[in-house]
């Protein structure tokens, strides 16, 4: 696009130099012209195109990018909800019991693992 300016402009100032006027055609200047017109606004309609092209494929790589995040954040979301349940002040019977904490400990596991192979299945890793 830059080139085809700074041969717009050249264009402009030949067809201004009088002194030359007699070793060219100005049907052949205006015939250049015409073409130069043309090849600008081909770049112009091409760089658009390319210019919506990006912008999708930037769409699409940020919609994949942001499914993994949120899938990522779901399979850690297992393991704290089930420490939030069982961390809070409030009796629950097995607060001294000290296999509780690892049977948690495997359930949160357990869970994960599932998360995860049903993200794998529906390929959103």
């Amino acid at each position: 696009m830059t080139s085809l300016k700074g041969n717009d402009i050249l264009l402009h100032q030949i067809k201004n130099i009088k002194a030359q006027r007699v070793n060219y055609g100005l049907d052949l200047l205006e015939d250049v012209g015409i073409e130069l017109r043309q090849a600008q606004e081909i770049t112009n309609i091409y760089s658009d195109i390319l210019t919506g092209t990006i912008d999708a494929y930037a769409s699409v790589i940020s919609n994949n990018i942001m499914k993994q995040m949120t899938s990522i954040s779901i399979i850690l979301m297992i393991p704290t909800l089930i420490a939030s349940f069982y961390g809070m002040n409030v009796p629950n019977g097995s607060q001294d019991n000290p296999v509780v904490l690892w049977v948690l400990v495997l359930v949160s596991f357990i869970l994960s693992a599932f998360g995860v192979s049903l993200f794998k299945r529906r390929r959103w890793f």
